[in-house]
């Protein structure tokens, strides 16, 4: 069966040998590229799995799209069709990404020596009520039979080494169709093009347009996040009086792929003020439907975010107060801390509860913890005194850094050293997110 697979081409790749045969020409071969394929960025790869012939191709952008970098045969679910539930044995069909790698210590056989997870279901998945999950690349220690997996897609073991070469985690797409369509290299530059714009009109909108002119760019069915809009726009506001020019936001490195009528965009994404002061925010993911009308976006979302920015507030914000630092914000956030210690020394730990977020952690203990001694010493000693000097803050990434001498006193223990903390906005308020304290 495995040499049967090794032989099974695709009727598309056929009918294009007969073009190259009957024209007499390499360059007529490389007219017809996957269809799926729209753009692949610089030093990206793109992984293609055609269920009906169960093989895998690998696509290079350096080498171009006219034949594959590689291939190799595959087995994919045992029921045909697209997967829309557990259990129904189908491997999904769209545009998905690797999420995670994991070596063969870590893998029971049955994942043979190498598997990498995929974000099915995604975004656009879970808004056409799919389910399931755990579709995987992997290898296998059993001899590669077509059609012979629970949904995931599986190699033979040297092959899925092989192909761990093109892979990077969060960046390289893995498209999944039943039979590759192609088409005329023209078509999809047209299409590229028509993308490319679309997106660069979005970023004008986001970085300098109205709330309505950029909410246009959207689909009728999809409502975006836009809690963070009027800060948003407040902060623009304030870059315009100093610099006309203001923000740029700065799409690059794009991929641009398609399936079953969806185009998937992932992209860097960056906050620009100048040329010299630019800060990277993640990859973006965008969902776009295209027709004969204008396209539309039904879905878009950080797909990975800068570590700076996973405190919860929007990078775009936290971005911008980097790039723009706001006297006005600096003296709000040192406000904060002397009310926060101001709550302390009156032994109101309720309120000072309320200055931390959630996920606050510091000494190894979360908020609830460290709530619960803070309580225990309020109630231990007759009185708390809390107070700081020399305080200085400055924008971070994800949020305001704010250090300070603090003087602790109480009526069992005095102390002072150096405070530093780190403060995020969620909720509309500025919130302690990690402290940081060296006692003299």
């Amino acid at each position: 069966m495995i040499n049967k697979t090794k032989l099974a081409i695709p009727i598309s790749v056929i009918i294009v040998s007969v073009c190259l045969v009957w024209f007499g020409s390499e360059k007529s071969f490389a007219a017809l590229v996957p269809g799926a394929l729209i753009r692949i960025p610089q030093n990206e790869n793109a992984i293609i799995v055609e269920k009906k012939s169960q093989m895998l191709y690998v696509y290079s952008a350096k080498k171009g799209l006219g034949s594959p970098t590689f291939q190799a045969p595959c087995s994919t679910g045992a029921n045909p069709g697209p997967k829309t539930r557990s259990g129904d044995k189908r491997t999904p069909e769209g545009v998905y990404f690797l999420k995670d790698e994991f070596e063969d210590r870590y893998l029971t056989p049955v994942y043979g020596e190498k598997a990498f997870t995929s974000d099915y279901p995604n975004f656009f998945d879970l808004r056409l009520g799919k389910q399931g999950s755990a579709i995987w690349i992997h290898g296998t220690d059993k001899i590669l039979k077509p059609m012979d997996s629970n949904g995931c897609v599986a190699l033979e073991n040297k092959n899925i080494i092989a192909l761990s070469d093109y892979i990077h985690l969060d960046a390289t797409p893995l498209i999944i169709v039943d039979q590759i369509n192609y088409a005329p290299t023209d078509t999809l530059i047209r299409t590229q093009k028509k993308i490319n714009e679309f997106l660069k009109q979005w970023a004008k909108a986001l970085a300098g347009q109205s709330y309505h002119t950029y909410l246009s760019f959207y689909d009728s069915t999809y409502l975006p996040d836009i809690s963070w809009w009027e800060a948003w726009l407040g902060m623009r506001d304030k870059v315009g009086a100093q610099h006309p020019e203001g923000f740029d936001v700065v799409l690059e490195n794009t991929g641009i792929y398609t399936q079953g009528g969806i185009v998937v965009v992932l992209c860097d994404m960056s906050l620009s003020l100048d040329d010299s002061n630019k800060i990277y925010l993640g990859k973006r993911q965008f969902f776009i439907r295209q027709g004969t009308a204008a396209p539309l976006i039904v879905g878009d979302f950080f797909q990975t975010k800068d570590n700076a920015f996973n405190s919860g507030e929007t990078p775009l914000l936290a971005a911008s107060r980097m790039l723009f630092p706001d006297e006005s914000t600096d003296k709000l956030v040192v406000e904060t801390v002397q009310q926060w210690m101001a709550a302390w020394s009156s032994k109101n730990m309720d309120k000072y509860a309320r200055f931390y977020t959630n996920d606050f952690i510091c000494d190894g203990m979360g908020k609830t913890a460290w709530v619960k001694r803070k309580k225990q010493l309020a109630q231990k000693y007759d009185y708390i005194l809390v107070t700081g000097k020399n305080f200085k803050a400055f924008p971070t990434k994800d949020g305001y850094t704010v250090s300070f001498v603090q003087y602790y006193k109480s009526s069992g223990y005095s102390t002072h050293g150096k405070k530093q903390l780190k403060l995020v906005r969620q909720d509309g308020e500025w919130k302690i997110f990690r402290e940081n304290w060296k006692g003299k």
